[in-house]
């Protein structure tokens, strides 16, 4: 996809990934992972271990949490030390996290000009109201998916999808912005197409991970179709 993939013409709706791609969030995602891993007698882990993690919602950043701690756990135990995150996540707050570059740019932009905005993330879905709040741009947003409603996640097309009926957007006729390889998945099986932003979550650098376009801030999505 090029900056002329639209040919002139707006996308139906934009959905955005959240951790990663709108918001850097991993300082307050490793703080409080390292806050339950102490409170279960396991070591802390670096930030830029944690930020790769981050993206498969609570238990599977557990879980990498602890394949990379050489953890061995029992049957259940990932279940109650993510279930511990979460609520340390959501009491903790949103101190650490802002956003990034060109986020709210974009946003104003795409609400200027009467493109429906939605988001759909693995983050539990009311921590993702959460967040958004926090960060005073949850106005911007026609229809939020996060996890925990009862659909599969991401890279599973289905949270996306409906993400774009409830916008009325055809998939073909949207854009989905992230930051990693599950968003390329998620936009590929939904028959999206998606945008990278670089400096997200990705162990792989963004430009190697097949998307239809790479931008170095969120600012420059608008240009897709002016």
């Amino acid at each position: 996809m090029s900056a002329d993939c639209f040919r002139g013409q707006k996308p139906e709706a934009v959905v955005f990934d959240l951790d990663g791609t709108l918001a850097d969030s991993a300082p307050d995602i490793h703080y409080s992972l390292n806050t339950v891993l102490s409170r279960n007698g396991l070591p802390p882990l670096e930030l830029n271990a944690v930020k790769v993690m981050i993206g498969g919602g609570p238990e599977v950043l557990v879980r990498k949490a602890l394949d990379e701690l050489g953890v061995v756990t029992m049957p259940g135990e990932i279940r109650r030390l993510s279930t511990g995150f979460e609520d340390t996540y959501s009491e903790l707050g949103n101190t650490l996290t802002t956003l990034f570059r060109g986020a709210a740019e974009c946003l104003d932009h795409l609400k200027r000009i009467g493109i429906p905005v939605g988001l759909c993330s693995n983050k539990p879905e009311y921590i993702c109201h959460q967040l958004l709040s926090d960060l005073d741009i949850r106005r911007y947003f026609d229809e939020i998916q996060g996890s925990g409603t009862g659909l599969p996640t991401k890279p599973h097309p289905e949270a996306l999808l409906a993400v774009l009926r409830q916008l009325a957007a055809t998939p073909a006729r949207a854009l989905y912005v992230g930051d990693s390889s599950t968003d390329v998945e998620t936009g590929r099986a939904a028959g999206t197409p998606v945008a990278l932003v670089k400096g997200g979550y990705t162990a792989v650098p963004a430009t190697a991970l097949g998307a239809d376009c790479v931008v170095e801030s969120l600012a420059d999505v608008p240009t897709f179709w002016q």
